[in-house]
């Protein structure tokens, strides 16, 4: 098939047109031309652009927000040593479950060598909160109230957390005093296991 013939039998209904109708079909052609390329060519090569640009965008903002973080590390790793260091604190603060015997030995040391006289010392049961267990003891004791300062004092000068609580203070004989109350320590309970038993076993 002769391809200059097909094309001129194509063009042949234009040759009577008027020139001015010959120039607008072929503006028509080239526009047409021009807009199939844009819709299969330029169409899909801009919304890629776009695409890119978001992506670039997202990794701006990706990147100076880990820029941010890395000029803070520093200043966060100072934080962290000083958690350690106050973890560290409160756990020489809260003694272990095989140091709680002599803890409690030491409550009533202080107390006897504050002068007072225990009648009761009767440890209770532990009620276990969290990451920490409150270790009761029941106290009687009788001494002066001079004495009794003395040993609050003493046992608010240990090393471990003890509270004296729930005192009730009763005038034995001139200036001998009943005194009954609770001595609470903590411990530290490890793995958070909630148990419960009697302290100091």
């Amino acid at each position: 098939m002769n391809l200059d013939a097909l094309n001129l039998n194509v063009l042949k209904p234009l040759i009577p047109l008027p020139m001015i109708t010959k120039i607008l079909v072929l503006v028509g052609i080239v526009v047409g031309i021009f807009a199939g390329y844009f819709v299969m060519f330029l169409m899909p090569l801009y919304d890629s652009i776009e695409a890119e640009k978001v992506q670039v965008e997202s990794q701006r903002v990706q990147l100076q927000r880990n820029e941010r973080l890395a000029s803070n590390i520093p200043k966060k790793r100072e934080e962290y040593k000083k958690l350690q260091t106050q973890l560290k604190i409160a756990l020489n603060m809260l003694p272990k479950e095989s140091q709680i015997p002599d803890l409690l030995e030491g409550v009533t040391w202080a107390g006897k060598d504050s002068g007072l006289s225990f009648s009761e010392f009767k440890p209770g049961f532990e009620s276990v909160k969290s990451i920490y267990a409150e270790v009761p003891v029941t106290l009687a004791v009788s001494g002066t109230f001079k004495q009794l300062l003395t040993f609050l004092k003493r046992v608010g000068e240990m090393a471990r957390i003890v509270d004296i609580k729930n005192l009730k203070l009763k005038l034995k004989n001139g200036q001998v005093l009943n005194i009954q109350g609770q001595a609470v320590t903590y411990r530290f309970v490890e793995g958070g296991k909630k148990k419960e038993k009697r302290a100091g076993r």
